[in-house]
């Protein structure tokens, strides 16, 4: 049979793992979302990528600056987004005003429509938007005006 001085050793050991295991399950557990990832899945929900050109934004993947196409991050934050003649279909989801470090959009040539949002102006560090050739309509709001750092 074992020893006590060996089974109490082993006891402890088991029970130093046994908390170890429930602290890391806990700190999984209350991880904070990836809200920019989910940002851009709900913005490309609405964009309508009808022809299924977008086939790597993925909610299971860490996260979009590791291995998402058309995503440029800096510092574990997107800072661009190049969706230019992605054959686009939609229109412009509230969710882009999540990604608060972007500085540059480029989503021209695709189908898009619907009236130019006002809710850019949120994005304060936009430095280059471009939404040529879609067919928004409606005039610019004043609300853009805001964006200082825009080119």
């Amino acid at each position: 049979m074992f020893r006590p001085n060996f089974s109490r050793g082993l006891l402890k050991i088991l029970t130093r793992w046994l908390i170890f295991l429930s602290i890391l399950t806990v700190s999984s557990a209350i991880k904070d979302p990836d809200v920019e990832g989910e940002a851009l899945l709900d913005l490309l929900h609405f964009l309508n990528d009808s022809n299924k050109q977008i086939t790597d934004w993925d909610s299971h993947l860490v996260s979009p600056c590791f291995s998402w196409s058309h995503v440029t991050c800096r510092n574990g934050h997107v800072i661009s987004l190049a969706l230019a003649s992605v054959g686009f279909v939609g229109t412009l989801s509230l969710s882009i005003t999540k990604l608060k470090y972007l500085v540059s959009v480029k989503l021209q040539n695709n189908n898009l429509s619907g009236p130019l949002p006002d809710y850019i102006s949120y994005l304060k560090d936009l430095q280059y938007l471009n939404l040529a050739d879609n067919n928004f309509n409606g005039s610019i709001s004043d609300k853009w005006d805001e964006l200082s750092n825009l080119s």
